[in-house]
């Protein structure tokens, strides 16, 4: 390749290496990619990472229980990366966190920063240990739960819930119930479960909580079977989330309930999904898009200066009225 270039060998291997920290003229580097490009040149980027210490890899840890709501968010981020050179390296770190209360197992890979999306479990343990786990790793948290020491992109879902409620409350509705999985441990605590509960006993109303022992349309059906045998004037119900939403809306029109009349549905997130139900969802949408934007820059700015000040910033989601939750 230096033989077609007409550069010195040495030229040819800082250019291909990346190398930026020497001297090294454009038309010099031009003739360099220029000629690999023309002999297919494709570099060894684990030979480049033990020279220049550079992966080009960002490890994505969040939760891989399926859910619509993490596969957009996880699709956005791969198509934001592929912009760049860098690409994703995905870990379920509260699922591996869980086993031993350890991060060995999620730091083998080597990545060169960090994007925790809702790791509820781990995300504050890593931040506190990471001087000690993985000093100057590069951090940033988004979601539903962020870590107050480094970077983060949080998303206030208390906010969401409340307007979700204010909503179902002024439309009319009294005996609204709050669903979520069973597993998820979500029934009774965090901003969704906590800000129904305090509408409710601030409007002197009783709380109701439908547990589904799956999200699929069998656990759903069975759970609003029993809820309006045991309720029957059951006349709204907030989902933790729109895939439980989207499961209740068509439960209920198989049961001869009409969704928005008979029982108003509002679910959470904001996947394209709940709006192309026959019964259009309502939903509180959070803004994954711009949480993802917002997470890689302040990522690439943590990765440029690892000493550089945390960046912080929590986005508020947007109550979508539709056809399910209309008075």
């Amino acid at each position: 390749m230096a033989k077609a270039a007409n550069i010195s060998g040495a030229t040819v291997s800082r250019v291909l290496s990346g190398r930026t920290d020497i001297s090294i003229s454009e038309e010099a580097r031009a003739k360099v990619l220029e000629a690999a490009k023309s002999l297919g040149y494709q570099p060894n980027r684990m030979a480049r990472a033990l020279v220049t210490g550079r992966t080009g890899l960002v490890g994505v840890w969040m939760s891989l229980h399926y859910s619509r709501y993490r596969s957009q968010v996880l699709d956005r981020m791969r198509a934001l990366l592929g912009q760049t050179e860098l690409a994703m390296a995905v870990t379920d770190i509260d699922e591996e966190y869980s086993w031993d209360h350890s991060f060995d197992r999620a730091l083998r890979m080597p990545v060169e920063g960090i994007i925790a999306f809702d790791a509820e479990k781990s995300v504050e343990a890593f931040a506190k240990n990471s001087d000690r786990l993985a000093p100057r790793m590069p951090f940033v948290s988004m979601g539903a739960y962020w870590a107050h020491e480094k970077s983060y992109v949080g998303i206030d879902l208390r906010s969401g819930a409340e307007a979700a409620m204010d909503h179902l409350l002024g439309t009319g509705r009294r005996h609204v119930a709050f669903m979520a999985p069973a597993n998820s441990g979500l029934l009774l605590r965090g901003a969704r479960a906590e800000s129904y509960q305090e509408r409710m006993r601030d409007s002197g109303l009783p709380t109701r909580v439908l547990a589904a022992e799956g999200v699929r349309m069998d656990s759903v059906m069975q759970t609003l079977s029993d809820a309006i045998a045991t309720d029957p004037k059951l006349d709204a119900i907030l989902c933790m989330n729109d895939d439980l939403a989207i499961y209740t809306v068509f439960a209920l029109q198989k049961m001869g309930i009409r969704p928005g009349l008979d029982i108003a549905v509002v679910g959470f997130d904001g996947i394209d999904e709940a709006e192309q139900c026959p019964c259009p969802i309502t939903t509180v949408s959070q803004p994954a898009s711009q949480m993802c934007s917002l997470a890689i820059e302040f990522l690439n700015a943590q990765m440029e200066d690892p000493s550089a000040e945390p960046q912080q910033i929590v986005l508020q989601p947007t109550l979508v009225i539709r056809s399910s939750s209309m008075a």
